[in-house]
């Protein structure tokens, strides 16, 4: 009887196997990607391949029946990689207005970081409420801005924290990790982070070594400094155990062009001795910010008005132009620094935009000499300000930098709505300029490079858990184009416009982009930082 038993427990789980396995094999998947050329990020020669999504994850890489597939892409003669990470973004300031993120999802891109050159939306909780309410149309997450700690604090004090400063501020970056963020970012060229020093930051910065952060910095110099600055920036991170991250690296003046070892030594030397330094590039010659950059840095001390009343002094006034005219129009090769700046996008001088200073001095029936250049630079500044874009790098440099391993593709962009001012066409076309300028037509990176320094190295670097990757188990963050096609149309004149060859993008295993038109889903994600308080962010 015992044996009869026995037997009749092993037929029925026998069964019971076979049953599961049937299942398994005869599973359906929500969506299927047939026939692409697989670049899955990790480097690795391209391959051809299906992938099977489940859910927000890839379920399957390799021969996929059609039948198993509740939805099918057909990718034949077309590249899947995984979505773009862009780790250098502005787009907390927009993505709440434009929760569909398309001058982005339209290059590629599934996720974008926020909270750059120390500066982002507080307070963090707030804003990652309003998203979660609202959806949005790829992944975000964000960095802490040591601009916007400092400002909440101590306005625009020149002088070091007080004691009393300093706990205020330590607090608030601790709530902000608490909330969810990323890591600490500093823009020491702007204001009022040009006003600290090294210590005040490496104090600042020990506050995420606990949450695993990362420490991005927008150095204090891009020019005959820069190794100097690089090298701040190394010894706040070394100091704090902490990755380190150079943001838009750059030679950004003529007297530097082609002396590349100032950026390369100091990382290197860096990260021969184990610290994690990494740095991202947009792949354009011009940089993009306003004008206060230009300006020596006390004009602004005590905020707007203070500065208003100063360039009332007729000395003070002097004493600016000149500083601007070193700083701002000076070149070492004879370049014509008026031709080169010109203004995006500005509230009270909506007819400068798209037009350079020289153009814009033409137009106003003046010389276009240095000195009126200076003097309209202020008068910009002093009536609300601008935007601007400066073509300040060598191409050269651009490339020479683009080949190191540890570099990243990045935009320093924002959420755009097309038609409003001149921005920098890196807004729409940094990705796909990547792959058809500098991959296609110039051979500065293989494709599988290319796509590596887009995806599985920004997620490595930014701790994105399971992204980043074309593999079985990660989230089904996908891009899909067209190897010959796929490029950037944005231009300086014309910026306003989407790249092509771009056939669908999936975000979270849901398709955003199909046959070039959004489809309006909000499937991305807020990516929370270690000190979340529940965890690591939620399925949806």
């Amino acid at each position: 009887m015992a044996n009869l038993r026995s037997r009749i427990i092993f037929t029925i789980l026998l069964v019971a196997f076979m049953f599961l396995a049937v299942s398994c094999t005869n599973q359906t998947y929500d969506l299927v990607i047939k026939n692409g050329l697989i670049v899955d990020g990790t480097g690795e020669m391209a391959y051809k391949s299906d992938i099977a999504i489940k859910g927000n994850r890839i379920a399957k890489i390799g021969s996929i029946k059609e039948n198993r597939a509740l939805e099918i892409i057909d990718a034949t003669g077309l590249a899947v990689t995984p979505g773009f990470i862009d780790v250098h973004t502005h787009c907390d300031r927009g993505i709440e207005r434009v929760p569909t993120v398309d001058n982005y999802i339209f290059q590629g891109v599934t996720t974008v970081i926020g909270g750059n050159c120390g500066g982002h939306r507080y307070p963090l909780a707030k804003l990652y409420e309003d998203l979660e309410l609202e959806g949005i149309s790829i992944n975000f997450g964000s960095l802490i801005g040591h601009n916007t700690i400092r400002r909440e604090v101590m306005e625009y004090k020149m002088e070091a924290p007080t004691e009393e400063e300093m706990t205020q501020m330590k607090a608030l970056v601790d709530q902000e990790m608490k909330a969810g963020g990323l890591g600490f970012s500093t823009g020491l060229s702007y204001l009022p982070g040009i006003y600290s020093k090294t210590e005040e930051i490496v104090e600042l910065a020990s506050v995420i070594s606990p949450y695993d952060g990362i420490y991005a910095s927008h150095i204090r110099d891009q020019a005959k400094h820069i190794t100097e600055a690089i090298e701040e920036a190394i010894a706040i991170g070394e100091k704090n155990n902490l990755t380190v991250q150079i943001s838009h690296i750059k030679l950004a003046d003529d007297a530097v062009w082609g002396e590349t070892e100032r950026i390369t030594n100091p990382v290197e030397d860096a990260r021969g001795r184990g610290v994690n330094v990494f740095l991202d590039q947009y792949p354009y010659t011009a940089t993009s910010s306003g004008f206060t950059s230009s300006f020596p840095s006390w004009a602004f001390e005590g905020g707007r008005d203070q500065f208003l009343e100063r360039i009332k002094n007729p000395e003070i006034y002097v004493k600016i132009k000149d500083y601007i005219i070193e700083r701002r129009l000076t070149s070492t090769r004879g370049i014509n620094k008026l031709d080169t700046i010109y203004i995006a996008n500005s509230r009270n001088y909506g007819e400068y935009e798209g037009k350079n200073l020289q153009e814009i001095l033409l137009a106003q029936g003046k010389d276009p000499t240095i000195d009126n250049g200076v003097d309209l630079i202020i008068e910009i500044e002093k009536n609300g300000g601008a935007s601007c874009v400066f073509f300040q790098m060598d191409e050269k440099d651009v490339e020479d930098l683009m080949k190191l391993t540890y570099n990243m593709h990045a935009s320093d962009g924002g959420v755009q709505e097309v038609g409003r001012g001149v921005p920098h066409p890196r807004n729409y076309g940094t990705f796909p300029r990547v792959i058809s300028f500098y991959v296609h037509e110039k051979g500065v990176l293989s494709l599988e490079e290319a796509i590596r320094k887009m995806t599985s190295l920004p997620a490595q670097v930014f701790k994105l858990k399971d992204r980043g990757l074309l593999k079985e188990g990660m989230y089904a963050d996908i891009c899909v184009f067209d190897l010959e096609n796929f490029r950037d149309m944005a231009t300086f004149k014309d910026p306003h416009q989407y790249s092509q060859g771009l056939s669908a993008v999936i975000v979270n295993g849901k398709i955003a982009v199909e046959d070039y038109e959004h489809t309006h889903t909000k499937s991305g994600m807020i990516l929370y930082g270690a000190g979340k308080a529940q965890g690591a962010q939620s399925d949806h």
